[in-house]
């Protein structure tokens, strides 16, 4: 009796409350405000600004006249941190930024150029997408201009921006040696006198010269070989630069298309053992044998 006296509760529960319903229903109901729209800024702060947009304000900011210097240089530090990511950096093209950009390398603070130098650099590097819009902007001939800056951290960056340009990537290569760029690099090793940059300068022709072996000829006739020996023999206490250049003019001997004159080698011999003698753990054991076996 009990169950069948709580069944029955239940069922008329069940029907005051779609009565209630019903009636509820039928209940007219006062017209609502129209939802407010939130603060763009609101927004921004609840999710985040998206990285094109944070891009955009960057790059208005450096190519604003009202932006301070300091502004400037933050903004520009921001955008290079951004076009670190891989999707940023391809999506240059899209946004149209990349004449903003090249614009930049021709400013006469060179603070600026450099600062443009590390972003097309950072934006290119392992980056076919950006380095092939790179070069449908014309962006290979504005840095390699560049090589010549006057201001020794200009050319530094050069180089920064020309080996994330033409680093594993066959079309902008072809260009650069189109544009002799082999002999712009050649002619960089004789006269320039910052240590530092030839550093970077021995090390990128090391890795274009594995990346194209075939560049042994052209250098070959720019007698690059003696001119990387009086590198050595000019710098031989900065181990660093001998490392490289020990290493460059392995690499060299390795994949030259022809031998090296024998009177070319008797010249660079008496530096590689010099160089043996003052830096021996600059190269393995290996290394040294090879050096010395090939410069006979």
């Amino acid at each position: 009796m009990a169950e069948q006296k709580s069944l029955n509760e239940l069922l008329k529960w069940s029907i005051i409350n779609q009565a209630t319903e019903k009636e509820d229903a039928s209940t007219p109901v006062e017209p609502r405000e129209p939802a407010k729209k939130l603060d763009p800024s609101i927004l921004d702060a609840i999710l985040g600004k998206s990285d094109s947009q944070l891009m955009l304000e960057s790059l208005t900011a450096i190519r604003s006249p009202q932006t301070s210097d300091e502004e400037k240089e933050v903004a520009w530090e921001d955008f290079e941190m951004l076009i670190q990511q891989i999707d940023n950096a391809s999506n240059l093209e899209n946004m149209k930024m990349w004449p903003a950009i090249l614009d930049e390398l021709k400013n006469t603070n060179p603070k600026y150029r450099e600062q443009a130098l590390w972003v097309c650099g950072t934006a290119t590097q392992n980056n076919p997408k950006a380095q092939a819009a790179f070069l449908k902007e014309k962006g290979l001939p504005a840095i390699v201009a560049l090589l010549s800056d006057p201001v020794p951290y200009v050319r530094a960056k050069t180089i920064y921006a020309l080996s994330g340009a033409i680093k594993y990537f066959e079309p902008a290569l072809l260009e650069f040696k189109n544009m002799d760029g082999y002999l712009t690099l050649v002619n960089l090793l004789k006269t320039e006198k910052d240590v530092s940059l030839l550093r970077k300068v021995v090390f990128l022709l090391n890795t274009l010269l594995i990346q194209d072996p075939e560049a042994s000829g052209k250098l070959a006739e720019l007698d690059f070989p003696l001119t990387l020996n009086s590198v050595l023999a000019q710098h031989m206490d900065d181990e660093d630069l001998v490392e490289k250049s020990l290493v460059t003019l392995g690499t060299f001997l390795h994949v030259a298309s022809s031998p090296v004159h024998p009177g070319t080698l008797a010249q660079i011999r008496p530096n590689v053992l010099q160089a043996k003698e003052k830096h021996s753990q600059s190269l393995d054991s290996e290394a040294w044998a090879d050096l010395e076996k090939r410069t006979l």
